[in-house]
């Protein structure tokens, strides 16, 4: 009779469905074994179509993955010289090649950050799921474990990655993990920016549940780069939206997180920086100002700003406003939701004999916010409407 883990090897094996990757087992050497996110997705029944693949081999990971580069004719990348770590990407895949640490898996598996990354299926003539720290019994109960505080401090960034595993999973910290992470929150600043704002990333692009804020203020994980504390934005949760709204999700959790000199020292783009500032300008003008008060300039500068991202801001607005919203948003006609000038700036030089420069710009902003507020309906209604306008605030007219 085949027992249940044999059973259940069997059934993750076969939902990774090897036989679509781009290697063969029979292209690893003895004693590898498949570890991490693609076999804790798999007995989470997450697996996307082309999961990132990361192996343990017993020696020369960086060798072994430099010759078998050559043979599935896959981009080498290596890693770490130090660590013996190499990747391979090939026809939308990514292969991970480490070298085993310690004397065999089960010293590997006990270095690592969280118990259910820890869980191993080796890849032997029938696939075997070694599970030496309780991982799985940790996927039952939807709890994030730490193997050992001192696997934390080895690489910072396994504290934020315990937060981002709560928020991609739906899963709790642990008690005794969550004091782990508490305890050594500092030591985050000695992470290299690039890879805190990976996992942000990746944090941002997750689902949040119901505990994500109350613990992230808890533990103060980004205090570093969110230095004005009185100025903390919570994002409520929200469910039953529409992909428009969810989609604006990230943006709206950024400027909840980091600051925007957080941003900049996380090496987040001028454009990143340049919207979160915006959001957030219009959400603090909000939440101080209330949305039914602000002056009609107001109203247009904050539809010219956030034309693209109004999802974001509609996350933070009150419930009565989001459909009636999001279904001018909707409506490419919308001229306050979308603005735009009715009359291109070439039209404008010719037709009024004014040349490029500061004054155009006003004038077509002008023209815009006239036409939001429904003030002509015709070109040449604009026209005359910019004609007038030119007169009274051209200095050369």
């Amino acid at each position: 009779m085949i027992s249940k883990d044999t059973l259940l090897s069997i059934d993750l094996f076969g939902d990774l469905n090897p036989k679509d990757w781009p290697i063969s087992i029979s292209d690893l050497p003895p004693g590898s074994a498949l570890v991490g996110g693609s076999v804790r997705d798999g007995l989470l029944n997450k697996l996307s179509k082309k999961p990132d693949l990361d192996f343990v081999v017993p020696i020369n990971a960086i060798k072994f993955a430099k010759n078998l580069s050559k043979k599935i004719n896959a981009t080498f990348i290596k890693l770490d010289e130090k660590r013996d770590i190499a990747r391979l990407v090939v026809n939308g895949w990514t292969l991970d090649f480490a070298r085993q640490i310690g004397e065999n898996l089960t010293d590997d598996l006990l270095r690592r950050d969280f118990r259910i990354n820890a869980i191993a299926l080796r890849l032997e003539e029938t696939p075997k799921i070694f599970d030496p720290t309780g991982g799985m019994d940790d996927l039952k109960n939807k709890k994030i474990v730490a193997i050992s505080e001192k696997n934390l401090i080895d690489d910072p960034l396994r504290i934020l990655r315990g937060f981002r595993f709560m928020c991609e999973l739906n899963f709790e910290l642990e008690k005794k993990t969550k004091i782990y992470l508490k305890t050594n929150v500092d030591k985050l600043s000695n992470v290299a920016p690039e890879r805190i704002k990976m996992e942000i990333l990746k944090i941002v692009h997750s689902d949040w549940n119901h505990l994500v804020w109350q613990t992230y203020l808890e533990l103060h994980f980004l205090q570093n780069w969110h230095e004005d504390n009185n100025s903390l934005i919570e994002l409520k949760r929200k469910d039953n939206f529409s992909e428009e709204i969810i989609s604006g999700a990230p943006l709206a959790k950024l400027i909840c997180l980091l600051s925007d000199q957080g941003l900049s020292k996380l090496t987040f783009s001028k454009s990143q920086i340049r919207r979160c500032k915006n959001l957030r300008f219009w959400v603090h003008k909000i939440n101080n100002l209330g949305l039914d008060k602000l002056s009609e300039d107001d109203r247009f500068q904050l539809h010219v700003d956030l034309e693209e991202d109004l999802p974001s801001l509609i996350l933070f607005l009150k419930d009565k406003y989001i459909n009636v919203w999001l279904k001018r948003w909707r409506d490419p006609s919308d001229p306050l939701f979308h603005p735009s000038c009715p009359l291109d700036g070439t039209s404008l030089q010719k037709g009024l004999n004014i040349p490029p420069g500061p004054l155009l710009g006003e004038l077509m902003r002008h023209l815009s916010k006239e036409k939001a507020y429904g003030r002509f309906f015709t070109n040449d209604e604009a026209l005359e409407l910019a004609r007038k306008w030119t007169l009274e605030n051209s200095p050369f007219l």
